[in-house]
């Protein structure tokens, strides 16, 4: 995560409610919402032009970036602009891609942008994972690569890529259902729901086992609940070996952290077992434990990835949040509103604020915010409760805007109240208008300081 808060810009000026259409041309490579995006690193360009004419030839159409970081930071804008609206998303993996923090950005924001995610390798894969950090290991784990390796034919890969492509592309032209169907009347809690991955997950031997055993049935069978401590010992037991393999003691103890986040309902030392029932039930299938906590890590990577300061993608992310809201966004923004970087609370006030999502735990945590210590934290949490215009936030908004010693959050808080509106803030403004006038015309009469 990046540093201190100067890196940004007044959230008074991200003008949260100036919903403007976005140019869908990004120099010669012509309009977005193409059926597939390629990521690539520039030092493989000429593999990714023959993959593209390819892909072209089959009648695929494609978005990719052939002008380069010298185009500038609005030429940049337009990548995750193409990510958030292509159909599909292909990601060719080298030496020099997994090491790429744009790369890196574009996979998280893909992932985060529910697409369907193809990973081209043109190394073996032991020789790239040896390369990539853990959470593109993550990531990218449960996923069938296409291999475009020395070993075979450049035609039996394409041929392969051409038909997995063709195959999701029929579907999802054919889908008429809504991407993130209504959880009205919905049986699972929003926290435990996730992003509906629209492709097949296929899982190493060593973890699919469970299919058939239980986790809790294995090792706590008859049991209401257990100790954290006695919880973690038997996952370490049952996935230890096959983690080892892959992830370092500081993946893992992340890895362990999240799960502690997400499956604790109650935040103290014993998990229950309709905490882990609800756990894997999310969308409202009973999923393989292991498949649940892979799932909840990864969005919480990539969306960590895609919303921190020195993301390439993350102003993207956030206009584009209306696409691709899921509950699994909202609620992975609002565990980033309680991170430690003051930063990363900003874009998350501002982020939730673009979803549209004005639920009790949003406003509350957003209401949280306004007494935070750091000032753009303060103001970003203003101008999100008035873009979501919540009513209950007027009195605290009003505090503020009296009384907060930086002129850019007082701003901010009567931006906010003029959004929201109505008789109570009006009413409110109204009074220290008149009260800070009849102050000041005292203070001259009194010869004093204005």
């Amino acid at each position: 995560m990046g540093g201190g808060a100067t890196k940004f810009q007044s959230p008074s000026k991200a003008r949260l409610d100036a919903d403007k259409d976005v140019d869908t041309k990004a120099g010669t490579q012509g309009g977005q919402g193409k059926d597939i995006m390629i990521s690539y690193s520039h030092e493989d360009m000429d593999m990714m032009r023959k993959v593209k004419e390819s892909l072209e030839t089959s009648g695929v159409s494609v978005w990719v970036d052939e002008i380069g970081l010298g185009a500038g930071v609005d030429f940049l804008s337009k990548i995750g602009e193409a990510i958030v609206d292509a159909k599909l998303f292909l990601s060719l993996l080298s030496s020099k891609s997994v090491k790429s923090k744009y790369c890196k950005d574009e996979l998280a924001l893909a992932y985060v942008s529910n697409k369907i995610i193809f990973p081209c390798a043109i190394l073996g894969r032991d020789e790239l994972s040896v390369e990539m950090d853990f959470g593109m290991k993550l990531t990218l784990a449960p996923m069938k690569w296409i291999m475009f390796t020395e070993d075979r034919s450049y035609n039996a890969s394409i041929d392969e890529l051409l038909t997995e492509i063709k195959s999701k592309l029929a579907e999802i032209n054919a889908d008429d259902e809504p991407l993130y169907p209504a959880t009205a009347g919905h049986t699972i809690p929003p926290k435990r729901r996730t992003i509906k991955r629209m492709q097949s997950r296929q899982f190493s031997a060593e973890f699919t086992d469970e299919k058939s055993d239980d986790f809790w049935e294995r090792y706590f069978k008859g049991k209401d609940k257990v100790e954290w401590t006695i919880f973690k010992d038997k996952f370490n037991d049952k996935y230890g070996p096959q983690l080892n393999k892959v992830y370092s003691s500081t993946d893992k103890d992340w890895l362990m952290g999240v799960l502690y986040k997400l499956i604790n309902q109650d935040e103290n030392e014993y998990i229950e077992i309709e905490d882990y029932e609800s756990f894997c039930g999310a969308d409202g299938e009973k999923k393989p434990f292991w498949e649940r906590v892979h799932e909840e890590a990864v969005i919480n990577y990539t969306m960590r990835e895609v919303f921190s300061v020195e993301s390439s993608v993350r102003l993207d992310a956030i206009q584009n949040l209306g696409k691709f809201n899921s509950p699994s966004v909202v609620t992975a923004l609002l565990d980033l509103i309680t991170d430690e970087d003051e930063n990363v609370r900003t874009i998350a006030a501002i982020s939730l604020a673009k979803t549209g999502s004005a639920s009790n735990k949003v406003v509350k945590k957003l209401m949280t915010l306004l007494k935070d210590k750091d000032r753009l934290v303060r103001e970003s949490a203003c101008l999100a409760l008035g873009h979501l215009q919540v009513k209950q936030a007027v009195p605290k908004l009003v505090q503020l805007w009296r009384n907060d010693t930086i002129s850019h959050v007082r701003e901010a808080a009567g931006v906010a109240l003029n959004k929201i509106g109505g008789e109570e803030a009006e009413r409110a403004m109204h009074i220290t208008k008149v009260l800070s006038e009849e102050i000041r015309l005292l203070s001259v009469r009194s010869g004093l300081p204005s």
